[in-house]
């Protein structure tokens, strides 16, 4: 067939284009496309990475962000009150550090999740999926639904060289490690996140970061390699796809144990004593000055859990007592912490970029029982979001006069999990596949809270 007449004008105008040095001028172009492309997405999409913190047993609201000083007598806090940067608003007075930064974050005070027990709360607010019947006996793991973690993994990838895309401070699991709703679930185990340890009580104390990144004095990189490819002949019978996602996971702790990179940024000995300081001389304050170098660092998603007891791993479940361990154990060192993140984030450039949530699984009962504790309660509690493009100084919905109901807007936690998906770019509706082909909703039900966007 033969040319159009305007076909060898293209044809040689091309050839004296690239003759003429055009190449390496599209070439030259080329990075500036990328950044271009990066830019736009950043300003649709503008979480580079989250901080998630988890108050595991579930927070009260009355005594936190949602006091209700004029509550009947049998809900009424035996704290006091006191004024925050935002007009109208007011604090449990044992919040005076975030009660002064309340300009720097939002507040949801009528969130509610569909269950009052443990296994079933946490399962959905760590998947945003269905478990009714889950239990610490018997369905503990999250094997239908991934965590959130997991997803943004999936969906951002890592982010910087020989740095996991999702972190867990200091390990995935729950109520003492006997629930595991926090793990990739059917995405598989290229998306589970790597467990950093326990850090230290005392800003003095140093930290390497995992114990197993880093290698052993006897094993060299060589002999490593060695044994991730007599690991991969070893597949045997298992499927394509199940020895594909296990060969990314173990090539990618392989790049991080050879590479250093990844250690660097849990080393907590390379943080300047005075930083460490800044975020107090307890477990939580160490914590969280590593999910803030991990963020920084370029991790997608850091899920940092605020529990004393390791092994009940329950501490905010104020059952008994609860008043005195509020005030003496609980309230302190994370509004010290929390607040010198938000400062830390601010001060770096950083706050834009990373989405900050404070949360537990639920919230307290509004009457107090016989053992000055408060309850499970589902039915509405208070949660914190700040950064990563959104609004700030904004409370959204509120309670009742007792506390005990949302008053307006009540807001389902799947929306909190939708707006945190949003701002990091990830699409609700998108479908995931596992290894046996069988599709995975991102989030089955919510949608982004339109009052912080």
């Amino acid at each position: 067939m033969p040319l159009p007449p305007s076909a060898p004008f293209a044809a040689m105008t091309r050839r004296r284009w690239l003759q003429g040095g055009g190449a390496l001028a599209g070439a030259m172009l080329w990075p500036q496309l990328l950044r271009a492309r990066e830019a736009r997405k950043a300003a649709r999409f503008p979480a580079r990475a989250c901080i998630v913190i988890y108050l595991q047993g579930g927070l009260s609201h009355y005594e936190s962000f949602d006091p209700k000083p004029d509550a009947p007598s049998a809900y009424r806090s035996t704290f006091g009150d006191i004024p925050t940067t935002l007009p109208g608003i007011h604090f449990a007075e044992h919040l005076p550090l975030l009660a002064k930064r309340a300009h720097k974050f939002s507040l949801i005070r009528s969130a509610y999740v569909d269950s009052p027990s443990h296994p079933v709360a946490i399962y959905q607010t760590l998947t945003g999926g269905d478990l009714p019947d889950a239990s610490v006996e018997e369905k503990n793991r999250n094997l239908t639904h991934p965590s959130i973690g997991s997803v943004i993994a999936r969906a951002c990838g890592a982010r910087a060289p020989l740095l996991p895309p999702y972190v867990a401070i200091p390990h995935s699991g729950q109520l003492g490690n006997r629930v595991h709703y926090a793990s990739a679930g059917p995405l598989g185990v290229a998306y589970e996140p790597l467990e950093s340890g326990l850090p230290p009580e005392n800003s003095r104390m140093p930290f390497g970061g995992p114990p197993d990144l880093a290698l052993q004095k006897n094993l060299s990189g060589k002999r490593l390699e060695d044994r991730l490819t007599l690991l991969n002949a070893l597949g045997g019978n298992a499927s394509p796809a199940a020895v594909d996602s296990l060969d990314r996971y173990h090539r990618h702790a392989f790049e991080m144990l050879s590479g250093g990179v990844a250690g660097g940024a849990f080393d907590l000995t390379r943080e300047p004593l005075r930083q460490r300081e800044r975020y107090g001389n307890h477990l939580w304050g160490q914590q969280t000055v590593l999910a803030r170098r991990l963020a920084e660092a370029g991790v997608p998603f850091t899920l940092l859990a605020y529990t004393l007891n390791q092994e009940r791993g329950q501490d905010w479940d104020t059952h008994e007592d609860n008043f005195n361990q509020l005030r003496d154990k609980l309230l302190p060192p994370m509004d010290l912490a929390v607040s010198a993140l938000l400062d830390d984030l601010e001060e770096r450039g950083l706050l834009d970029t990373t989405l900050v949530a404070m949360f537990g699984e639920f919230g307290r009962t509004p009457k107090i029982n016989a053992n000055a504790g408060r309850d499970h309660w589902e039915k509405v509690f208070s949660v914190m979001l700040t950064g990563g493009g959104l609004k700030r100084g904004v409370v959204v919905g509120s309670s009742t006069k007792a506390g005990d109901l949302p008053l307006d807007r009540p807001v389902h936690f799947n929306d909190v999990l939708a707006t945190i998906y949003r701002q990091l770019g990830v699409a609700t509706d998108e479908v995931f596949h596992n290894a046996f082909g069988q599709p995975i909703p991102v989030l089955t039900h919510g949608k982004a809270i339109e009052e912080l966007i």
